[in-house]
């Protein structure tokens, strides 16, 4: 029995030496106390020198605080009647809105402006004659100036320099020159847009002129009221006959065939005028928005916080760079010293190196082993051997020795109670047993294959390996090998297009930049299978160049629902151009887009005039044939007239006088042609009317065909790159390193393997 409790205790022991608790720890921190004390002290004063102005100039920072107009179009939100509340000059930005003016804030009109006006490459310390001044301007830019939107839907600019007047006098003026910017971008095309109207405006102006003349020259020949003119001339007609006056029923039949010649004419033009005014009254309040949004100027934005000169500096914090420095210096050594005492441990051989290590806790000299005390902190873990139970050997009868032996190892007459007990010990001395044998298998198991004793082993071979991995990455990464690319990108918008369904104005400029068209056109113009150098004669040469294209050709939707295009070329002039050419072929592509649509609405609607023209005609030259052929002028007074004549109640004294013959011829005209004259009459005033609609929307169609305008709003301009993007060679030769070490590693592990098999068998 003791000694079963002795192995269980034994194996008890192990398990509590191999688990590091926290009472190791302390220890192991007293007994490290000194190195770790120092080093953390000497971090701590290092940082506090290093994070003094001396080496750390302090920069002081300065923020503002505003939000987006809802509307910036003086026209639509102070001139159209049909304004909402949502156009209310009043009214705060949402989230579109918001996103938008993060998107100026981030282009380079500003930056640019910004730069010129600071001489930031002077003040931030940057060699003018470097070769890549732009790039590293351009990061301390983006360093020192940030843009971002509130948990209030506002935006906050925040600038950070080491000037606070400067810090606070950049950050106001970005703030300024947002207007200006955005009034500029939109001007360009309110610019656009008033010179159409403007051309519109004028052109119908000149048409009212024309009409108008030609309506003078009709009154000059005394048409001035048709309607009224035909009845009044009618009236006395019927009297003159009456009185038999032929004289002056000679004269008004003249007037009455001049009625006939030139009222047509007269109606036809008079309310083709009526209509064209209607649309020059229409068209000239398009014509004032457009003036006033052209030269007008509204601000577009609300500024909620100004920014002022800043009294602390915000930038180093000394006492959190201490903290960290601090820490980061003592977990680093901690590490540090973990790892030398693992390497004393399972590497003896290498303490002549390591001299200066020791495991000896507190300083004291190291007493023998006990096995049944725990390991000192560091040390490695004791192994225990199991004490197998031996059985007695046969000896011969007689010998004193054996005697003693036999009283040693015979055992006692047991009950059965205790003939349990002694199988149950028996049984879990065999468990023991094994569980001791699987351990100390798996322990020499890991000994042998750990990582940290493979690194030893092999060091020289792997350190080798990496080494020349690495060299080679840096001689196959340099331009010999992989040609240096540049990028150019430019920020836009979409303007003057409607969305075809439910996807955004981005959606559908994204969509419409991918196209086929815009592709083959850059393919063509820079001759892309030359410089990507595919052969067209190639099997799969389309798949090759598109494959190509995509890669250095990249149109994403940014998080402000503006479009990024983005080329890399070998060339940064190229890349530049082309990101200029995409952009120009996709206002092509809209334009023709747009256009062919409204040819097809011109076609139509001047297929309709052209017919409203020919049935206008046709009616007109009907009725002038009643006119003129049965005197038939207006229908109604005539009708009148010859009804008086007929049954004689005109009034006056020359009643006896009416010439019954003129009233039953004309009485029978107007029996025969009356209902065919008021069919005419009717139709030609439905005509004139449809007549004028139908060029009305035709007028506004041409207009819209003629028209050639831009459908971007370019935020950021391309500019040719003055440093590479790709490739990056630290990158290469870093991701190289690992991925050789560690396919080295499994290399070496399948060996290491290999040779534990070989010696077991």
């Amino acid at each position: 029995m003791p000694l079963f409790d002795n192995e269980r205790n034994m194996v008890l022991r192990k398990s509590e030496n191999e688990n590091f608790d926290s009472t190791n720890i302390l220890l192991f921190l007293i007994k490290w106390q000194k190195p770790l004390l120092v080093v953390t002290l000497v971090a701590a004063v290092a940082a506090i020198i290093f994070s003094s102005p001396f080496f750390i100039k302090p920069k002081y920072k300065s923020t503002v605080i505003l939000y987006p107009a809802a509307t910036n179009a003086i026209s639509k939100a102070l001139l159209s009647e049909n304004s909402s509340s949502k156009d209310d000059i009043l009214s705060f930005g949402e989230d579109e809105e918001t996103e938008q003016l993060l998107q100026i804030l981030h282009s380079n009109r500003i930056r640019d402006k910004i730069v010129v006006k600071y001489d930031l490459m002077n003040h931030y310390h940057i060699d003018s004659t470097s070769k890549y001044k732009y790039t590293k301007l351009y990061r301390e830019y983006d360093n020192n100036i940030n843009f971002r939107r509130t948990e209030f839907m506002a935006v906050k600019i925040s600038v950070l320099d080491t000037d606070p007047q400067m810090a606070a006098d950049i950050a106001n003026d970005i703030a300024s020159l947002l207007d200006s910017t955005k009034n500029q971008m939109q001007k360009a095309r309110a610019q656009k847009a008033y010179e159409i109207v403007k051309a519109e405006y004028e052109k119908l102006k000149r048409e009212v002129a024309t009409m108008e003349d030609s309506l003078t020259k009709l009154r000059e020949l005394g048409v001035h009221d048709y309607e009224s003119q035909s009845e009044m001339i009618n009236r006395q007609l019927a009297i003159e006959l009456a009185k038999g006056n032929k004289p002056a029923v000679k004269r008004l039949e003249q007037k009455l065939e001049i009625l006939a010649k030139y009222g047509g004419p007269y109606v036809s033009i008079r309310d083709a005028l009526e209509y064209e005014k209607k649309q020059l009254s229409m068209i000239k309040a398009k014509y004032e928005e457009a003036k006033t949004d052209a030269r007008e100027v509204l601000p577009t934005k609300f500024v909620v916080n100004r920014a002022y000169k800043a009294e602390r500096k915000s930038y180093p914090i000394r006492w959190l760079i201490v903290l960290v420095t601090s820490v980061s210096a003592f977990l680093f050594t901690l590490i540090l010293i973990l790892i030398l005492e693992n390497v004393q441990q399972y590497f003896p051989e290498t303490t002549e190196y390591l001299g200066f290590l020791t495991t000896e806790p507190y300083g004291r000299k190291r007493l023998p082993d006990d096995p049944e005390k725990p390991a000192p902190p560091g040390d490695p873990p004791r192994q225990v051997q199991a004490t197998r139970v031996n059985r007695p050997l046969p000896i011969e009868q007689g010998s004193e020795s054996s005697e003693k032996k036999t009283l040693i190892v015979q055992p006692e007459k047991k009950t059965n109670t205790d003939k349990e007990e002694t199988d149950r010990n028996t049984n879990e001395t065999e468990k023991t047993e094994n569980t001791l044998k699987t351990e100390n298998q798996m322990d020499s198991y890991f000994a042998n294959m750990s990582i940290l004793k493979l690194l030893f082993k092999w060091k020289w071979h792997l350190l080798a390996i990496v080494v020349l991995a690495m060299i080679l990455a840096v001689i196959f990464s340099g331009p010999v090998f992989i040609k240096p690319k540049y990028k150019s990108y430019a920020l836009v918008y979409p303007s003057n297009v409607q969305p075809y369904s439910e996807e955004s104005e981005s959606e559908q400029m994204l969509q419409y930049f991918q196209s086929r068209e815009i592709r083959d056109k850059i393919i063509k113009k820079y001759d892309l299978a030359k410089r990507y150098e595919i052969d067209p004669s190639y099997k799969y040469f389309q798949t090759a160049i598109i494959g190509e294209y995509n890669k250095n050709v990249s149109i994403t939707k940014t998080p402000y629902e503006s479009v990024r295009v983005e080329v890399m070329d070998q060339d940064p002039q190229v890349a530049c151009d082309m990101v200029n050419d995409i952009i120009n072929f996709y206002n092509q592509k809209i334009l023709e887009t747009h256009r062919g649509k409204y040819k097809e609405v011109v076609d139509f609607l001047a297929n309709r005039l052209a017919e409203k023209k020919s049935e206008i005609d046709s009616v007109e030259k009907k009725h002038y044939e009643l006119r003129t052929k049965y005197g038939i002028i207006d229908y109604p007074n005539q009708s009148r007239e010859v009804a008086r004549g007929f049954l004689g109640t005109v009034d006056g004294n020359n009643a006896q006088h009416v010439n019954r013959k003129e009233v039953l011829k004309l009485k029978k005209n107007l029996e025969e042609k009356g209902g065919e004259f008021i069919f005419y009459n009717d139709r030609f005033y439905d005509l004139v009317e449809e007549y004028g609609k139908v060029k009305m929307d035709y007028e506004e169609a041409l207009m819209n065909y003629e028209r050639d305008i831009t459908y971007t709003s370019v935020v950021s301009k391309p500019f040719p790159a003055d440093k590479k993007c790709c490739p990056v060679r630290w990158v290469i030769v870093a991701v190289t390193a690992i991925a050789t070490l560690f396919l080295a590693l499994i290399v070496i592990l399948f060996i290491e393997s290999l040779n534990v098999g070989r010696k077991k068998s």
